[in-house]
C-alpha cells in the first residue's frame, strides 16, 4: 500500500507512504484512482509528503496525472509537509505552478479544520 486517505467534509487528504519512483509509480496511480473514484464532491484534495524522502521523475509524472485528473473534476489540488529536497525539485521543476504547494504550518493556517 502506497497510499491511505481521510475525508473532512469536501476536502480529501491522501497520505503518501513512501518513495514514488519507476517501480511503484504505476501502483501510486492505480490506488489514487481508486480512492478518488470512492469520493464525490470534493472541493480540495491534498497530498500529505510527511513519509516522503524522495520521488523520481516517474513518480513526479504520476503526481502531475493525478493533478490534472482532479483538476478536471473542478477540484483544488494542494501538496504539503514535502522536505526542502523534494520542495526545491516541485519548485524548479515549475510544479508550483500546478500545484499549490504548502509547508504543514500553512497548511494548517489555511485549513484549520484538519488540524
Amino acid at each position: 500500500m502506497i497510499l491511505t486517505s481521510s475525508r473532512i467534509n469536501d476536502h480529501l487528504i491522501i497520505k503518501i507512504l513512501t518513495d514514488v519512483m519507476m517501480d511503484n509509480s504505476k501502483d501510486f496511480y492505480k490506488e489514487f484512482e481508486k480512492i478518488i473514484l470512492q469520493h464525490n464532491d470534493l472541493r480540495v484534495v491534498s497530498f500529505d509528503f510527511h513519509k516522503v524522502n524522495f520521488m523520481d521523475s516517474s513518480g513526479i509524472g504520476s503526481l502531475i496525472r493525478a493533478a490534472s485528473y482532479i483538476k478536471n473534476l473542478h477540484s483544488s489540488v494542494t501538496v504539503f509537509n514535502l522536505n526542502k529536497s523534494l520542495y526545491s525539485v516541485f519548485r524548479l521543476s515549475g510544479l508550483d505552478n500546478i500545484i499549490a504547494i504548502y509547508t504543514y504550518d500553512e497548511f494548517i493556517e489555511i485549513y484549520p479544520e484538519l488540524k
